[in-house]
């Protein structure tokens, strides 16, 4: 949804904290004239590495992933 609001409403530049935890394809907002900034900013990866562990189950959701098995409690 983000990537089509983007495109939908002319932004003209995207300001990315951080690439590395989830990197998605960037390069679709390039070739539609979308300047994309990627600061690589340290403080953002902690940030986001901090939330992959204490919500995987909503990090999974966000991506699309399916949903890690339940632990068996036998």
């Amino acid at each position: 949804m983000c990537t089509g609001a983007i495109l939908l409403f002319g932004i003209k530049r995207l300001v990315v904290g951080e690439a590395t935890t989830f990197a998605g394809d960037l390069s679709v907002f390039a070739e539609r004239g979308v300047e994309v900034v990627l600061l690589d900013d340290s403080r953002c990866k902690d940030l986001m590495a901090e939330f992959q562990k204490r919500f995987p189950e909503v990090w999974a959701e966000d991506i699309g992933e399916p949903p890690a098995p339940a632990e068996s409690l036998s």
